[in-house]
């Protein structure tokens, strides 16, 4: 049986497309499905797997293509990649034609950070390091290197020094060191030759570079030029996905342009509000008879919406198949918070649980140090944060001598005097008092240089509001610690992509979160929101709170124009 006798009428008109083919993917469409039949029906017609380049923009999905195409083709002659290890590989053949020579070296992020950091200190500048590091990579995807200015001018200057003398690049210079090898006319013609078959999976979240990378490799002898993609899914301009990538292709290759538009994930009533809410080109048509449910609700406070939502999960069928998604991981805290008091299993996706975070860590080593002399793991970890001059050695010794060797060290070292009276003076108080103390007389928020960190600090305080005693807080993330692992899913919309789940709650739907107060695109948070409702395989709850707490303090909020639209629609 040929692979386009599986494929619906839709599919299968896309797979037989002729080069150049933009297929339209809509949610829930099969597009995956899509792309790895027109490699089989490519491999079917006579073409030699080493003919075709197939490039994804995770190793996750690189993986995951290769492991559906390993028992029915052959793969070691084939590219299946990520856009980066694409790169490497050109790179590698035509090194010459780059500031670099073979073998160089990668730097991950911790390196990248290091650099910044390093140049930062030594130049007297202010900032954050990570802000600098996510400038120094949107210049560099967008090909804007002539808009740099001052202080960023500076260090990006000084952090590509670095990196010329060390041999070495980061993951941003993989794309710009192959697009400078593709701009030579016998690079581009080598792999148009070798490849003459390109596929390019999630085409809207191609960055202005690496849609360059692709055209260049592509020439008028290629016989498949075909991608995958959808406009109402590009929600990672933040990071350099360029959605108009998808109207240039268009313009420039004029393809067969083929629209997918089943959608066998999501039951009617869930594809006729994605339909009502915004009308992305083409209207989805649910392949799914189920009608299931899509409901509006509004909650007195954030406390009650946790607590709400989490009583009618415990009353669903599987924890493993329910999930809610929020604007920021922030908005996640209650519901971590909430689950665990009522000991509802969990799982933070693409995120770490808010108690293992370096800044709920920290602090709740304060309280636990102040409640329990036993525990000397808290007690080291806090001793030096931030910094008292309690060096390595000096923690060493501590581990061994305990609380008395911290009262030997006191007599000599007054900010240890002063952290054993401030311990001391939490250990009975209420939570926020107690978090609201060792803020107030340590400085550990002033010495935090990440916007993320100062951030966590403020949320920290709104989720121990809840709490009525320190000893409830130190179980409640001790309980996470040891059971998250599993059940609901809390996750972010920008996480929820690729991903269902039978029973979805979208919730903090409220003015200046969402869409956010701080995005420069509003049609990005529309779109954002079109991945988070498309999500429900069943049943869609979307939720909004009329008040929130802000370190203890309720202020008054409103629906966003997303909630009043969709529940006016």
């Amino acid at each position: 049986m040929s692979i386009l006798d599986t494929l619906d009428d839709q599919q299968r008109l896309a797979v037989t497309s002729k080069s150049p083919t933009l297929i339209n993917a809509a949610a829930g469409s099969g597009k995956t499905r899509c792309l790895i039949a027109k490699i089989i029906h490519l491999i079917e017609q006579g073409v030699s797997p080493g003919q075709i380049c197939a490039i994804t923009f995770t190793n996750k999905a690189a993986n995951e293509m290769k492991e559906r195409l390993k028992n029915q083709i052959p793969l070691q002659d084939m590219q299946v990649s990520t856009i980066h290890s694409l790169c490497v590989r050109i790179m590698k053949t035509f090194i010459k034609h780059t500031t670099l020579t073979y073998p160089f070296s990668i730097y991950d992020d911790s390196d990248q950070l290091s650099i910044v950091k390093t140049i930062i200190k030594s130049k007297e500048l202010p900032g954050d390091p990570y802000e600098y590091l996510q400038k120094i990579s949107r210049t560099k995807t967008n090909l804007s290197e002539d808009k740099l200015k001052d202080d960023l001018e500076t260090i990006y200057k000084a952090y590509q020094n670095i990196l010329f003398k060390n041999n070495a690049c980061d993951f941003d210079d993989l794309l710009i060191n192959a697009y400078h090898c593709l701009r030579n006319v016998a690079c581009a013609s080598y792999y148009s030759a070798l490849w003459p078959h390109i596929l390019v999976d999630e085409f809207q979240d191609t960055s202005v570079i690496q849609y360059k990378i692709v055209s260049m490799m592509h020439s008028v002898q290629n016989q498949t030029f075909f991608v995958v993609g959808d406009y109402n899914q590009s929600i990672y301009g933040w990071r350099g996905a360029h959605p108009k990538n998808i109207q240039d292709f268009i313009d420039t290759f004029k393809p067969s342009v083929c629209y997918l538009r089943y959608n066998y994930r999501c039951s009617q009533m869930i594809i006729q509000h994605a339909n009502n809410f915004v009308q992305f080109g083409k209207p989805m048509i649910a392949k799914l008879t189920f009608p299931g449910r899509v409901s509006f609700t509004g909650f007195y406070d954030h406390e009650d919406e946790a607590q709400k939502i989490a009583r009618a999960i415990q009353k669903l069928d599987s924890y493993e198949n329910t999930a809610v998604i929020t604007r920021i991981n922030a908005r996640s805290l209650l519901f971590e918070r909430t689950f665990s008091q009522l000991h509802i299993p969990y799982k933070v996706v693409g995120a770490l649980p808010y108690y293992k975070r370096r800044v709920a860590k920290d602090l709740l080593a304060y309280c636990k140090a102040s409640r329990n002399r036993a525990d000397l793991e808290s007690l080291v970890r806090i001793v030096n944060t931030p910094k008292r001059g309690f060096g390595n050695k000096k923690k060493e010794q501590l581990l061994l001598g305990g609380w008395p060797y911290l009262y030997k060290m006191a007599k000599e070292m007054p900010m240890i005097d002063a952290l054993i009276k401030l311990l001391e003076n939490i250990k009975d108080m209420e939570p926020l008092d107690a978090i609201e103390e060792i803020l107030a007389y340590t400085g550990y928020k002033e010495s935090l240089t990440r916007e993320s960190d100062l951030h966590m600090v403020d949320s920290f305080l709104d989720v121990v509001a809840g709490f009525k005693t320190l000893d409830e807080l130190i179980l409640a993330s001790t309980f996470l610690e040891e059971d998250s692992g599993h059940g609901v899913k809390l996750l972010t919309a920008h996480s929820s992509k690729g991903l269902e789940f039978d029973n979805v709650f979208v919730v903090g739907v409220e003015q200046g979160l969402w869409p956010h107060s701080r995005s420069l695109d509003k049609d990005e948070e529309y779109r954002l929101y079109y991945v988070s409702i498309t999500r429900a395989r069943k049943w869609l709850n979307i939720s909004y709170s009329k008040s929130r707490n802000y370190r203890g303090q309720s202020i008054k909020v409103s629906p966003s124009s997303l909630f009043l639209e969709s529940c006016n629609e």
